[in-house]
């Protein structure tokens, strides 16, 4: 038996990534998209596709969720930007009333990520959409925050910068590797699918195409999420991060540079990473001193990470495709853990190696 799952919102990138993963996915079924706009067609928006499906209202949507909730669980996607989720979900739940506790529900906007309404303030500029509503959403990174979706129905999946981020940072973090005050610094290069599907002068493939530059040099709203994390471990230490765009399409590498306490070994950093994602099917620690490589990861659900200590400074060095680890994929790995499904359901784990 499958669960009828649907996507709100249809015409971004991951939006369409997750449609294309659940079209062979053996636990769900894409039932259904809403969009504001009525009747298109899901495969003139993404044509890659090949499930015939047109759009509907959002209260067209809802009335299917709830005749599905009447017979076994049922899934939703939140796949619109930010600022613009929490809205819909509050028009959701109040259609299906007492029956929306019983939704899978996993957003991939910032919407309900950060905990902290002002910390989501500074990051973003505005004041929280739904300080009330975030309190039913737990966030989603399952290799760090696994024992939080235990018996979770609502999950805020992480952005993509934040994943790499937390997975370079937090595991040296919990161990207390980490030297008391010192500054964390990143840098991360992202491809193109990283700015959206809307146009942009940035985006636009000659001023892209064998060109790279750093932005956000004041500082990047992914961050919020590192710190947020950093916080359950103790202070939060000082960081910066620098990101940049890359002349690729899809794809982030992650390099951290992390002070830590003296004495500290290769080996010892090493395994720790180690145990700390031994047994996870989509994380892969490299041996002390080899530097993942994004074409081995693209396409894939996986994230792959290096090591190496130069005196007391570590590098972390991590690969991740923004669309999959960094977005669609880790919204279909936090609703396969929701609905108790294999974890790696659907989602790829081989990289395509050249693109």
């Amino acid at each position: 038996m499958t669960t009828p799952a649907w996507i709100v919102g249809a015409s971004g990138l991951l939006a369409g990534e997750l449609a294309r993963l659940l079209e062979d996915h053996p636990g769900l079924a894409l039932a259904g998209v809403a969009s504001r706009t009525r009747g298109q067609r899901l495969r003139a928006l993404h044509p890659g596709l090949t499930r015939e499906l047109e759009t509907v209202a959002l209260e067209e949507a809802a009335g299917a969720l709830h005749r599905a909730l009447d017979t076994g669980p049922a899934a939703c996607f939140l796949g619109l930007p930010h600022g613009e989720s929490a809205a819909a979900w509050r028009a959701l739940a109040g259609i299906l009333g007492p029956r929306a506790k019983d939704l899978r529900v996993v957003d991939l906007s910032a919407d309900f990520r950060i905990a902290d309404a002002a910390r989501y303030e500074r990051a973003y500029g505005a004041a929280h959409p739904d300080p009330e509503g975030r309190e039913g959403f737990v966030y989603g990174l399952p290799e760090l925050d696994r024992a939080a979706l235990a018996g979770a129905t609502r999950v805020a999946a992480p952005g993509c910068f934040a994943t790499a981020l937390q997975l370079a940072a937090v595991p040296a973090a919990r161990a207390g590797l980490l030297a008391a005050g010192e500054r964390l610094v990143f840098h991360g290069v992202t491809g193109s699918s990283g700015s959206g599907v809307s146009p942009k002068a940035s985006t636009h493939h000659p001023f892209r195409n064998e060109n790279l530059f750093a932005y956000g040099l004041t500082g990047h709203r992914h961050e919020a999420e590192l710190e947020q994390a950093l916080a359950a471990c103790g202070p939060v230490p000082p960081l910066v991060f620098l990101p940049a765009s890359g002349p690729f399409t899809r794809g982030i590498h992650l390099t951290a540079f992390l002070p830590v306490r003296p004495g500290t070994t290769r080996e010892e950093l090493h395994a720790h990473y180690a145990a700390g994602f031994e047994g996870e099917p989509f994380i892969e620690v490299l041996p002390v001193g080899a530097a993942p490589e994004l074409r081995t990861v693209v396409g894939s659900n996986r994230a792959s990470l290096g090591l190496e200590l130069r005196g007391e400074l570590a590098t972390v060095l991590v690969t991740l495709d923004n669309t999959l680890k960094g977005g669609a994929g880790q919204a279909l790995q936090n609703m396969n853990l929701l609905l108790g499904l294999d974890e790696t359901a659907g989602l790829p784990r081989a990289g395509l190696g050249y693109v």
